[in-house]
């Protein structure tokens, strides 16, 4: 996925048509809460309608009473790499940690894809990559699928600090994804409205059933964003 990063950027970045942007985007849902701010680079693609982006953002999501599954896709799907993505969940191997009150802030370097279908229109996506992540320890109410241990009902858990892209259950750390649509105001200003696709992840501090110690929140967060074009 980097390696593709670096490749779309350096043949994009012949053409003249750059520009630069920061967007500050707010979303949420029942008991979830998201915000971020992003500042990226854009180049067009030869000379389509396309462009492509890449930058960094920083969020922070907190909830309120929310569950967090067995992350691992080999737990969770039976195997890793992207072979997973199509297998079924296994059940069995998934356990819940409820966290009464999470956050977890994050740093990631995205990739940004952007189609100007309008001259004030556009549609647009982008995704984490890589980064890190970080957060208060917080106690959590661990709810085994099977009694086969004698297991704690309460641990202690912080945000898992590394995040890398690897495809759905195989992503590590907190992972963010979005859709939009965008509409630039004037030449400096723009409006967003999108959905976010968001991976939350906290590690425990004991390894617990099946030797895991890693559980995900995965969302989807409806948004609006004010951008700023340089």
């Amino acid at each position: 996925m980097i390696k593709l990063v670096i490749l779309i950027l350096f043949t994009s970045s012949t053409y003249a048509k750059t520009f630069n942007r920061m967007a500050f985007t707010v979303g949420g849902a029942t008991r979830e809460q998201q915000v971020a701010l992003d500042a990226s680079r854009f180049w067009q693609i030869s000379e389509t309608k396309f462009f492509f982006g890449t930058g960094v953002r920083l969020t922070s999501q907190w909830s309120q009473g929310q569950n967090f599954r067995t992350a691992p896709a080999a737990l969770t799907r039976g195997q890793s790499g992207l072979g997973a993505i199509f297998k079924p969940e296994r059940k069995e191997n998934i356990d819940d940690l409820t966290v009464g009150n999470s956050q977890v802030t994050s740093i990631n370097v995205l990739a940004q894809i952007l189609y100007r279908w309008k001259e004030n229109w556009s549609l647009g996506a982008n995704i984490d990559l890589i980064g890190a992540s970080f957060g208060r320890l917080r106690k959590g109410r661990y709810n085994p699928e099977r009694e086969d241990g004698n297991w704690p009902s309460e641990v202690s858990a912080r945000p898992t600090p590394f995040n890398l892209l690897l495809g759905d259950d195989n992503d590590k750390g907190s992972i963010n994804s979005e859709v939009y649509v965008h509409h630039s105001l004037n030449d400096g200003w723009g409006l967003k409205l999108g959905v976010v696709h968001a991976f939350s992840e906290y590690t425990t501090t004991r390894k617990l059933r099946n030797n895991n110690d890693r559980f995900r929140k995965k969302n989807y967060l409806p948004t609006i964003g004010l951008t700023r074009f340089f």
